[in-house]
């Protein structure tokens, strides 16, 4: 079945993703107590919490070896928010994929290691986290290269959004995201995607609290 239908009931295109994008491949998403086979799947936060396996359908008939994932999050303190933007909860590149789709993620890919969903307590708004894979539009030779300046330059539409000096991996560098304003300017193209649904508990809203807490210590400390 193609994502495409949940995709558009969902409002991930065109929240995320733009109107008439070509997915030519789907996304199936495993931790270890928990599988998102459909998109739009409810899952519990507590088993998307460690790095998941994730696998594409069918697998690209080349052997490229440069794949980009994203997962990201519009939905931090309202649906498709347009103050502090997506959270990006996953980047990484340098991805090969094996011939049963399984996308090989070597170390030094990880430009944002994953973190797990923590909504705020909400159960008639559940976040949508989303996961897409992408690939150079052109067949150009060069290594696709991604850098903090390329993380900051995202951050510029949301007027939450801070720029800091810490490096790009807690909450406030997180926020200001935009996943298709990445892959405008890196050059790059959707090649199948999948989403969840996580609601939030008492425990998720601790942990966002934290981890917004922690941000704003790491920015102060840096100043």
């Amino acid at each position: 079945m193609s994502a495409y239908p949940q995709l558009q009931k969902h409002k991930i295109i065109p929240d995320v993703l733009p109107e008439g994008v070509d997915l030519p491949s789907e996304l199936v998403v495993k931790w270890p107590n928990a599988n998102l086979d459909t998109p739009g799947d409810q899952l519990d936060r507590q088993g998307t919490q460690t790095e998941p396996t994730v696998y594409v359908k069918p697998p690209a008939p080349d052997k490229y070896d440069d794949y980009v994932l994203i997962m990201t999050d519009p939905d931090l303190m309202s649906t498709n928010d347009t103050k502090f933007g997506q959270v990006r909860h996953w980047l990484a590149g340098k991805i090969s994929i094996k011939e049963d789709g399984q996308l090989v993620i070597p170390t030094a890919g990880n430009v944002s290691h994953y973190i797990g969903p923590a909504p705020l307590p909400n159960p008639k708004r559940p976040h949508r986290y989303v996961f897409i894979l992408c690939r150079a539009r052109t067949t150009n030779l060069a290594p696709i290269t991604i850098d903090k300046a390329d993380l900051r330059a995202t951050q510029s539409d949301y007027p939450a959004a801070f720029e800091g000096r810490q490096e790009v991996q807690d909450l406030k560098d997180r926020w200001g995201f935009n996943a298709y304003k990445f892959m405008e300017m890196k050059g790059l193209v959707p090649v199948a995607a999948t989403f969840m649904l996580v609601g939030g508990n008492l425990k998720s809203a601790a942990e966002n609290l934290g981890m917004t807490a922690k941000a704003g210590v790491d920015k102060i400390l840096k100043i």
